[in-house]
């Protein structure tokens, strides 16, 4: 959260300033993206990494099987689909 909220901040005021020196509005506004993202990418890794741990613990939600029949079904469940899709091409 942090991470996003300073990117924000970064793009409004670099945004900002573009408009302030006459630069237009899209100009303004692709010049302020890309400098925002490489602003905090270079400056700021550890938040930068933590906002990908972040993301990742985010998506990585989906329940895992627990016993030994559920990891069986998954098995066989992955080799019919491998065995499925490789038929088609």
């Amino acid at each position: 959260m942090k991470y996003s909220l300073l990117r924000l901040g970064i793009l409004i005021a670099f945004f900002l300033v573009c408009l302030y020196l006459g630069l237009g509005l899209v100009f303004s506004g692709i010049a302020a993206v890309i400098a925002a993202f490489a602003i905090c990418y270079i400056f700021f890794p550890k938040l930068h990494y933590a906002a990908g741990q972040d993301f990742h613990r985010f998506i990585s939600r989906s329940p895992k099987p627990q016993n030994r029949v559920a990891l069986e079904d998954q098995e066989f469940e992955d080799s019919y689909t491998d065995t499925e899709s490789r038929k088609d091409v």
